[in-house]
Parts: structure tokens; C-alpha cells; sequence
């Protein structure tokens, strides 16, 4: 479907973001070779253009971005944004970001241990990346993800209080397509017509088991216990060396933190291994919290909600999930909604270390009378087949859940929130309005087939994260993405998600 939006007229000057990754390079060098010979072409991550990341750090790098740096003055080109009713609700979401790269999470971080630190230096680049964007005479920002980082989300945050066109492309559940938005309230949002009969129905099998690449590896059954190998020794020396190497010549406290770690691992399913890729102190104390319930008994006969909590921090939360990023917040907004028979059973994100997890989370978490946390290897499909209903801000266990022909209460905006089955906690809901809602499979199908014609040929995914049909690619499917991102650049075709009032 053409979009509306009338074509463009002036140069295009666009920042990219997200496409630094090896396997995304040749999707962009095609976008750069179909658009007109005018437009300039600025990619975050390389290291010909701008890198940002040095930002989040506060370091100072060689490079083009140095010169924003050393123009380290105030512009006041932010004053659209800093002046505006939602900028506390930036500056919070700025923050949430910003902690992803603090002494807790990283091993390279950040030296700020303060909110008010915090608030300073959000204004400082706020007001930088917005004096870029004007110099640079960006017109269009161009995402490959959702933003979720720190400097992707102030770049965004500045091109909306700006009026600066924004293009979101973002990785789809579905192989070699993607999903597409101008901004990111709209994501999940089909539209009118939702359930039209003239477009083919996806099948979808209530009793296939669905395969996502990110959680390879992990299991549904407890199998064989882990145990401490080196890699687990080397995260404990890497950490230390980054954060306080004297501590490497404490041998009392070296053998003491390998004992505990030796306990944690032995007591967890082998393939929940704590110490893959990160080593806190706070990675122990959470472990040996969870050990209080790795063997606990659970009535799957009972009258529960499932709600599996989303690894953190993560896209899923501190971005489509709105003012439920918090996800104790839902948790507790859940609990109200429910009688006293209810349960809510809460399953760890089996790849969850001690970020955002300290002991005040489980204090506030047990605070709430009717929780009881699971066990790692508890079965989630089994807990989606037995539960009342399923809980969640964004997750994949919805889109699950409603293959399954179980309704899911979302707390934020997921992908699949317009499609039948999903309902969104809004104030005055009840408990009534989930337990009767039911749902049609024919519908759905209908309403996935409808989604599906909407979305885009090609892979975007990341090295990382890459899946595809088979007989991949690389020129081919590069060719494809890009004529679809150079299509909704110039406004040429609808994007997959669209406004509310569409």
C-alpha cells in the first residue's frame, strides 16, 4: 500500500543507527547505492562516520566524534526537548539507558553513582547529539532496532521534540521479514480491518513448540547439574582486574567467593550456568536467593497467572514497555486485579544474572502476598497450558500463549498487541474482562495473515541474533531489505505499524 505522506523534494541527510553489524553493512551499502546520489549517509558504528558509544562511557576517542566533544559547549539546541511537559519522562527513560553501562552491568563502565550525576550528564549529551543533528542538517533518522540504548534513545527523543522525521526497522518473530514504524507508540498497531477475510490466514499449530534463537540452549526439564569450570574463574579474575585488581591478592576472599560460586553451580541445571558472561558480587547473592526455591514443590492444579519475568536490561522492557519497564510495578497492578484464590506464579528469565535483581527487587517482590517464584526448569509451556491466563510487559510467551488459545494481560506494547486474545491493562479492567474473553484461532490466523502481508522481505537480524528459511543469502537478501527500507524512506510504501488513528 502507498503511503500517504507526500514524497520528498529536499536532500536526504540521514543518521543510521544499528547497522554497523558485519552482516547488516551490505543491506546498507544498497540502501546508499538506491537512493539519490544527494543523500549523505551518516552510520553510528562506523568508524569512517560517528561512534557513540564512547558516550555512555565518557570517554574521549579519536574520531569524528571528538570534535563534538571538544565543542564541548552549551548550544542550547535541546531546548525544544528540555523545555517540553514530557521531559521528565525523557530524562527518566534516558537514565534507565544510561544504566546499562554502570559498574554493576559492565566491566567497562560508566563513573556516575548518582541520580543528580546522572541528570547533569543527560543534559550535557542531549545537548550535544542535538547540536550534531543540527550542524549535520539531519533530516531523517533511520533505526535499525528499536531504541533501547542510551544515545539512540536521546538521538530519538531529540529528532521528535525537533519534528525530525524518525524510521524504525525492527527484527520480526517471522523468518526474512521485518517489521516497520515511524514511531514507537505505534508498534503493534495493524490498523482497521484487522480481521479481513482477503487476506490468506497464516496457519498456526497450537501444538508446535516454537524454536527462538535467542534461547537456544535453554531447557524445559531440570537434566543434568552444572558445576564451576574455568570459564567461570576467568569472569571472576576479569572482573576484578576491571573493577578493584587488588582484590586478586585477598586469598581469603578469592577462595571464599570460589567456594560460593562452586555451591551456585552445582545447584542449577547445567545449562543455566551462571558465570557465562558477566561476574558481579551481585551475580552471588542473587543466585544463592534463587537457590531458596530451585527445589520447591508447585501445584500446577491451583488457579494461577503465569507471568515470566523479561531479562534485563533489555529492549522489551526499557522500551516497549512504557511506564511497566518496572516490572514489579505490573506485577503489583496484576495482584490487584486478582482475588484471593489467585496465585501469581513468576518464572526467572533463565538468562538473568544480578543486574537489576538486588535484594531490594525480592524484597518488594515478596511484599506481594500471592507470589510464588518458580523453579529454573519448570516447564513454561506446560505453566501457559494450566495457568488461568499469562501475564507479561512484552514478552514472546504472549504470542504464544494466544497460539495456544490462552489470553495474555500485556503491560506494555508488543508486537502482537492488536491481534485477538491480548489485552491491554488499562485503569477499571477486570479480572471478568480477561477470564471470558475468548478467542477465535480462525480469527487469529486471519489477523497474523493480515500482519504478515504487512510486514517486509529481508533478514535484519545482527550476527548474533540471525535466523533465516534457508538457502540464505547475503547480496540477495540485501537487495531485498534495502529496495523495502528505500521504499519507506521516500514514503513510496506503508510502513507495518501504523499511527493509533489509523
Amino acid at each position: 500500500m502507498i503511503d500517504s505522506t507526500p514524497a520528498r523534494s529536499e536532500p536526504l541527510n540521514i543518521l543510521v543507527f544499528g547497522a554497523a553489524d558485519i552482516l547488516m553493512r551490505p543491506i546498507l551499502k544498497q540502501v546508499e547505492n538506491q537512493l539519490p546520489e544527494s543523500t549523505k549517509l551518516l552510520v553510528v558504528g562506523n568508524k569512517h562516520d560517528i561512534g557513540l558509544t564512547n558516550l555512555v562511557r565518557m570517554e574521549r576517542r579519536i574520531g569524528n566524534i571528538e570534535k563534538i566533544l571538544k565543542a564541548d559547549k552549551y548550544s542550547g539546541s535541546a531546548i525544544e526537548l528540555t523545555s517540553s511537559r514530557k521531559h521528565k519522562i525523557s530524562i527518566m527513560t534516558g537514565l534507565d539507558h544510561l544504566e546499562r553501562k554502570s559498574k554493576n552491568f559492565v566491566w567497562r563502565h560508566h563513573k556516575i553513582d548518582s541520580i543528580s550525576d546522572s541528570k547533569n550528564y543527560y543534559h550535557i549529551v542531549v545537548d550535544l547529539l542535538a547540536n550534531y543533528l543540527v550542524e549535520q542538517q539531519i533530516n531523517l533518522l533511520l533505526f535499525f532496532e528499536i531504541p533501547h540504548l542510551f544515545s539512540d534513545t536521546l538521538c530519538y527523543q531529540i529528532a521528535k521534540s525537533k519534528g525530525i522525521e524518525t524510521l524504525i526497522v525492527s527484527p520480526s518473530n517471522f523468518p526474512d521479514r521485518f517489521f516497520s514504524l515511524r514511531t514507537i507508540e505505534d508498534f503493534g498497531i495493524i490498523g482497521k480491518g484487522i480481521d479481513s477475510h482477503a487476506i490468506t490466514p497464516y496457519e498456526i499449530d497450537p501444538d508446535i513448540v516454537p524454536e527462538w534463537i535467542y534461547m537456544m540452549g535453554v531447557k524445559q526439564y531440570r537434566g543434568e547439574l552444572g558445576r564451576l569450570n574455568w570459564h567461570g574463574i576467568l569472569m571472576l579474575i576479569a572482573h576484578l582486574l576491571a573493577v578493584d585488581p587488588f582484590k586478586l591478592f585477598q586469598i581469603d576472599l578469592l577462595f571464599k567467593t570460589v567456594s560460593r560460586m562452586r555451591k551456585i553451580s552445582s545447584a542449577f541445571p547445567k545449562w543455566r550456568y551462571p558465570f557465562k558472561e558477566y561476574f558481579t558480587v551481585r551475580h552471588l547473592d542473587y543466585f544463592e536467593y534463587l537457590l531458596n526455591f530451585e527445589n520447591a514443590d508447585i501445584d500446577l492444579d491451583s488457579k494461577f497467572v503465569y507471568f515470566p519475568l523479561h531479562l534485563q536490561p533489555e529492549l522489551t522492557t526499557s522500551a516497549i514497555g512504557k511506564e511497566n519497564s518496572d516490572q514489579l510495578l505490573a506485577i503489583e497492578r496484576l495482584s490487584r486485579l486478582l482475588t484471593e484464590d489467585y496465585s501469581i506464579f513468576v518464572k526467572e528469565n533463565p538468562k538473568q544474572g544480578g543486574q537489576m535483581r538486588g535484594s531490594q527487587f525480592f524484597q518488594r517482590l515478596n511484599r506481594i502476598g500471592k507470589i510464588r517464584l518458580l523453579p529454573s526448569y519448570v516447564n513454561t509451556y506446560e505453566l501457559i497450558d494450566k495457568c488461568q491466563f499469562v501475564a507479561t510487559i512484552t514478552g514472546t510467551v504472549g504470542w504464544e500463549a494466544i497460539c495456544k488459545g490462552k489470553n495474555v494481560l500485556v503491560f506494555g506494547i508488543p508486537w502482537y498487541r492488536d491481534l485477538t486474545g491480548v489485552i491491554s491493562f488499562r485503569k477499571g479492567l477486570t479480572l471478568e474482562e480477561i477470564t471470558n474473553y475468548k478467542i477465535s484461532h480462525e480469527t487469529l490466523e486471519r489477523q497474523v495473515g493480515r500482519l504478515i502481508s504487512r510486514t517486509h522481505l529481508g533478514n535484519i537480524m545482527p550476527l548474533k541474533r540471525r535466523h533465516s528459511s534457508g538457502g540464505y543469502d547475503i547480496e540477495s537478501n540485501a537487495e531485498l531489505a534495502a529496495e523495502s527500507i528505500v521504499q519507506l524512506i521516500q514514503h513510496q510504501t506503508e510502513t507495518t505499524f501504523l499511527p493509533m488513528e489509523c
